[in-house]
């Protein structure tokens, strides 16, 4: 028993050990690795930012304000779009550009760092480098075609650039000023914006359901619970054809309305003839349903 008692001891000493020493690191795609330390994040993030901008050809203080805004310097914001981590990066973007964690924020930074030095010097500047960053690629580039920015990028632009979209993209300033501080240098001045942060709690959430190609439609509504509800009173009759099927939902947006958008309830197919088949069976039993392709 005695044994067992300072057994427990070593290990719960080895790992108060080693929990100051995690910390988590850029890849080494653009040069050495980078780390940040959780017991000195501030210090070392805003380090990051400094060392990934300078190494991809980025303005430190632009880069530092576009972070801030994007998630306050929280590596593990989530956020309503389901933008991840320090860096906001949505699970396609992040894919895309080649970041296996958006919530490791060293290799987030670094990652964030280069697709805007890209986007800056694909388009000209750093202005229409955020709007690519906040709106997409293409959102950029057909404003750059005449045509129209989302309220938020609007709105996004000259919080973090101090000049509005239509100056970056008609008469953009040659040596623009990003400065985090009139009186600060770089370090500093990110140290004490940065102390400030509020971290989010990571949420663990279950992976979505796969989507199967095709679906058998029974019913919609603005929330999953009345989309839900309208299936099990339209399915009434027709439960043995739909036993042991699971009911998929598919949230999809209004394109006509303001409202944001309804959740469709469906048995997935992985084929339209099975689809078809069960719609079929469903039908014959005083069922209405609606074949779709997902």
């Amino acid at each position: 028993m005695r044994f067992l008692w300072v057994l427990w001891v070593i290990l719960m000493a080895g790992a108060a050990q080693a929990e100051p020493d995690r910390r988590y690191c850029s890849s080494t795609k653009w040069g050495h690795a980078h780390c940040i330390r959780p017991a000195h994040f501030v210090y070392d993030t805003c380090n990051a930012i400094k060392v990934f901008s300078e190494r991809h050809g980025l303005d430190s203080a632009f880069f530092a304000r576009l972070i801030w805004q994007e998630s306050r310097f929280d590596q593990n914001a989530l956020s309503h779009a389901n933008a991840r981590g320090i860096a906001q990066f949505i699970p396609s973007t992040a894919a895309l550009r080649g970041l296996k964690d958006p919530y490791n924020p060293a290799d987030a930074l670094e990652h964030s760092a280069q697709y805007l030095a890209e986007m800056t010097q694909k388009y000209g500047n750093e202005g229409l480098a955020a709007i690519g960053y906040n709106g997409g690629e293409r959102r950029a580039e057909g404003f750059l075609d005449g045509k129209g920015l989302a309220p938020e990028t609007v709105a996004y632009v000259p919080i973090i650039t101090g000049l509005d979209a239509e100056q970056w993209r008609d008469a953009p300033p040659k040596t623009p000023d990003f400065r985090l501080s009139k009186t600060q240098a770089f370090l500093p001045a990110c140290y004490e914006m940065a102390r400030n942060r509020r971290v989010t709690a990571l949420k663990v959430t279950p992976p979505a359901p796969v989507i199967k190609p095709w679906g058998v439609q029974v019913s919609f509504g603005t929330s999953k619970d009345r989309a839900r509800d309208k299936a099990n009173a339209q399915t009434a009759s027709c439960r043995s054809a739909v036993k042991g099927r699971r009911l998929d939902f598919l949230f999809k947006k209004n394109r006509v309305s303001r409202r944001k958008g309804f959740y469709f309830g469906q048995y997935g197919s992985n084929t339209r003839t099975e689809a078809q088949r069960l719609c079929d069976r469903m039908r014959a039993t005083g069922c209405t349903c609606l074949v779709v392709q997902n």
